[in-house]
């Protein structure tokens, strides 16, 4: 149970986070209150008040955000998107809570209890979470007023991967503590966080795996930063990739590891041209892999027999994980479009869900979960503009990986879940200023 100083550090944040856009620019005090709110606050520890989702890290340090830029720094927040595609997608997402309510107000039995059906309750609580979930990305896509502003960015998140791996070593090395120490309790399974006779630091993220996506997000933005120095800062930004190349092995999972090597060797030694084709597969990739699964067309067996090759351990975890996937898949189907709505009646008894698209596909349906994730990353597809410098277009592109990078992630992670320090860098690409002819042909409303 969360201690008076989990409760109070979500009260307080608000304050913390006036002091940030008091003594820095709009940019960077977004910054340290969203991504920094994400990386110190308490996880589990919110405010449960009547009709409105519960406010927990990252729901506050989205609004303290808006507040800050708003009434401090008088920044002109869209509060709906900017362009015609952003509205739209952002309309379906308000709107399906609704039409989900009307096809789910039965209640229906999970194999151990009941579930009572859906109210209007629900969908203005649901509609107003995804609003708030949403926030950091209209934030961003406000705030971003030169394209020079994405290095600022990428200088963020290497201070910031630096600053929390002192962090993660300290767990490493002595177990995840850090959370509980200060906070009174351990936010997940301790035995999920023991791997190859060693831990996976969880900090103040929850989950050793939601460690492992933030330093894979670091390592790129290091790897970025190489590209984009001067020649006198090519080899202290090459010593602090490898640093924390090396904290995300330290992390053991496979999944990040994996992803960093990808994305990070891809923005290190491809061209632009190759860059864009590797952004795009992997984003073709996500969206393939549920239709895939539907049709009964991934090989899990024959996957199951190639990891059991290298690690009979993680094999049996993986078909685990697909033995859930599928029987939640088959749940999903019957009703596709419009899903199952929320209290779990997207899942069974027992049940087990890891990857983030099965979540939002069983709670909402296949046209959310196309809206939901085309919004995420259709700033990473459309491109910056030809005016933009070499450095700008590197900056771009880079950040386009990561993002298709955490995409492919939600296949087995769920990353993505309360994660308003990702939607703040998607709605970073999804700025027009990024694809303005010059710095001056973009003004907000």
């Amino acid at each position: 149970m969360p201690n008076l100083l989990a409760y109070a550090m979500i009260l307080l944040w608000p304050f913390i986070a006036i002091l940030f856009y008091k003594k820095f620019d709009s940019i960077t005090a977004t910054f340290w209150t969203i991504v920094g709110g994400y990386m110190f606050l308490p996880v589990a520890t919110a405010f449960d008040f009547p009709m409105v989702p519960a406010i927990g890290k990252d729901e506050i340090s989205a609004i303290a955000a808006f507040i800050g830029c708003k009434f401090i720094k008088n920044e002109n927040i869209t509060l709906f998107g900017i362009s015609t595609i952003q509205k739209f997608l952002i309309i379906i997402l308000l709107v399906i809570p609704f039409v989900n309510v009307f096809f789910n107000s039965e209640p229906i039995f999970d194999g151990q209890s009941w579930i009572r059906g859906l109210t209007i309750y629900e969908a203005i609580s649901q509609t107003i979470a995804q609003y708030i979930g949403l926030l950091a990305f209209f934030i961003a896509v406000s705030i971003i007023k030169s394209r020079d502003d994405l290095e600022k960015i990428i200088r963020l998140l290497v201070i910031a991967g630096l600053i929390y791996s002192l962090l993660v070593l300290i767990e490493i090395r002595l177990s995840p503590q850090l959370h509980e120490s200060i906070y009174g309790f351990f936010p997940h399974d301790f035995g999920q966080q023991i791997r190859d006779g060693g831990f996976r630091a969880v900090v103040f993220m929850g989950h050793g795996l939601l460690v492992a996506t933030f330093c894979f997000v670091c390592v790129c933005a290091a790897a970025i930063q190489i590209k984009i120095s001067n020649p006198n800062q090519k080899v202290l930004n090459t010593c602090i990739f490898i640093y924390l190349l090396v904290i995300v092995v330290l992390q053991k999972s496979v999944g990040a590891i994996g992803l960093s090597f990808l994305i990070a060797m891809s923005i290190l030694f491809l061209y632009r041209s190759q860059q864009k084709i590797i952004g795009k597969l992997l984003i073709a990739i996500f969206f393939l892999y549920p239709t895939l699964s539907i049709l009964n067309l991934i090989p899990y067996e024959a996957i199951i027999a190639f990891i059991s090759d290298f690690s009979p351990e993680r094999a049996q975890s993986t078909n685990f994980r697909f033995t859930h996937e599928i029987a939640l898949i088959q749940h999903a189907f019957e009703k596709l479009l419009i899903g199952w709505g929320s209290w779990g009646r997207n899942t069974f008894w027992n049940s087990v869900t890891d990857g983030y698209w099965i979540i939002v596909l069983g709670i909402y349906g296949v046209v959310y979960f196309y809206a939901f994730f085309a919004l995420f990353t259709i700033g990473a597809l459309t491109g910056i503009s030809k005016h933009a410098t070499k450095n700008q277009q590197l900056v771009y592109l880079g950040l386009s990986l990561i993002l298709a990078g955490v995409l492919v992630d939600q296949i087995q992670n769920a990353s993505l879940n309360n994660s308003s320090w990702l939607w703040f860098l998607s709605g970073i690409l999804s700025s027009p200023m990024l694809r303005a002819n010059s710095h001056n042909d973009y003004r907000p409303n």
